[in-house]
């Protein structure tokens, strides 16, 4: 190259990058193309002319979540640093709390399912009174084992601590026949509380995998429960939803038993948040993402590896 472009060169890098001109300014200063100084920056790149140093990038997963969103087509991944699974749940509620409080805006309404992971979640949310941001419940949780797991008593600890409502969904998981079902659903406040779901900007969701799913502990519905999903191929749920390790809906003889909004079908623009993360959550996250379920994933970096080696 000769002196006068490498000149030119460096003269339109220190323009835009030490001086602050944009573009246009350059091309009209140094009289030439606005293309013509777009491949001369680029150029500068390329030759290591310029050479950005971002601070402290080394700290944070950006490269692997980039590979995530490319190649699952998410809108955005956030990826936790970790070494093995230990702290990986509360770490993931950390962070999946901090991802919540800068993407919701006052007013917003917030639906919410169950699991460990959300329950950290609402543990580690900042409170912010002034959000006015609202929670629904999104999956019935009266027969769902564990008490800090419930998905009412989640959905109510993050309406608080958002400065909003909580909107509860007062009815089981899975009931035993249809007939129940229809006569629960025939309910005012059940059907009020449908309306909410339908309204959510956002929903924050756990994904849960079919080894670690309990309904009952230990009693004859939760192995019938389980064994008819292993039947067909289940290999994660979002909210009692289930789908194979493609990503293909399972149809099963529960979900007309199942009380709540169906996620997977994804009949709203809410903007479906999927938080999960360990060795024992990996099938159940590849099918989330196989099926398209997700518009957000929140993991770990071993996880985040797995996903983008297979």
């Amino acid at each position: 190259m000769s002196s006068y472009k490498n000149k030119e060169m460096v003269r339109v890098a220190y323009y835009y990058y030490k001086l602050g001109m944009t573009q246009s300014e350059i091309a009209n200063k140094m009289s030439m193309s606005r293309q013509r100084v777009n491949r001369l920056l680029k150029k500068a790149l390329d030759e290591n002319i310029v050479q950005i140093n971002i601070v402290d990038m080394d700290k944070y997963n950006f490269e692997l979540e980039n590979k995530l969103e490319e190649r699952y087509n998410l809108t955005q991944c956030v990826v936790i640093s970790t070494i093995d699974d230990k702290d990986i749940i509360s770490n993931l509620g950390e962070a999946g709390a901090e991802y919540l409080e800068g993407i919701v805006s006052k007013g917003d309404l917030v639906g919410v399912t169950w699991g460990k992971t959300l329950s950290e979640v609402a543990k580690s949310l900042k409170r912010n009174d002034d959000l006015k941001v609202s929670a629904v419940q999104l999956i019935g949780g009266a027969n769902i084992m564990y008490t800090s797991l419930k998905p009412d008593e989640i959905t109510s600890t993050i309406a608080k601590k958002l400065g909003g409502y909580s909107h509860i969904l007062y009815a089981p998981a899975v009931v035993e026949n249809t007939i129940t079902k229809e006569a629960m659903m025939s309910d005012y406040s059940l059907k009020t509380t449908f309306e909410k779901m339908e309204k959510c900007n956002v929903i924050m969701a756990g994904i849960g995998e079919i080894k670690d799913n309990t309904i009952y502990y230990e009693n004859n519905f939760d192995k019938e429960y389980k064994k008819h999903i292993i039947s067909r191929g289940g290999v994660g749920d979002i909210g009692f939803r289930w789908f194979d390790l493609d990503g293909n809906i399972i149809n099963n003889d529960y979900d007309d038993r199942t009380i709540g909004y169906n996620i997977l079908k994804k009949n709203s623009d809410a903007l479906v948040i999927g938080i999960a993360g360990g060795k024992d959550k990996f099938e159940a996250i590849l099918g989330a993402l196989n099926g398209n379920f997700l518009d957000v994933l929140v993991t770990d970096s071993i996880t985040a590896e797995s996903l983008i080696n297979i």
